[in-house]
C-alpha cells in the first residue's frame, strides 16, 4: 500500500476521532466506515496518477454528496445542505 495515502488516512481519521462532530457535520454516523473507505479509494486513484494523496475540496464534497443521497448540485455553491443542517469545506 501507498505509504502516501496510509499518512493521509491515518491522520484523517484521527482527526475526525477527535472531532467527531465535525465528522457529524458531513455525514451520518452509521456511514463513516463508507466514508473512509471512499477517501481512501480516491486518495489511492490521486496517488496512481501522480497526483498529491490528499483529497480535493471537490473530492470531499463529491464523498459527501455521494454518501448523503444528493449527487447533483451546482459545483460553484460551497454551502451544501444536509438533513443535519449546512456545511462548507472551505
Amino acid at each position: 500500500m501507498n505509504v502516501d495515502v496510509e499518512i493521509y488516512m491515518n491522520n484523517l481519521i484521527k482527526f475526525f476521532k477527535e472531532n467527531e462532530k465535525d465528522l457529524l457535520n458531513l455525514i451520518p454516523k452509521e456511514k463513516e466506515e463508507e466514508f473512509y473507505k471512499k477517501i481512501r479509494q480516491k486518495a489511492i486513484s490521486n496517488s496512481e496518477k501522480g497526483e498529491d494523496a490528499s483529497l480535493t475540496r471537490q473530492q470531499l464534497i463529491d464523498i459527501c454528496l455521494e454518501l448523503n443521497g444528493n449527487t447533483s448540485i451546482d459545483k460553484r455553491n460551497i454551502i451544501i445542505p444536509t438533513i443535519f443542517g449546512e456545511y462548507s469545506l472551505n
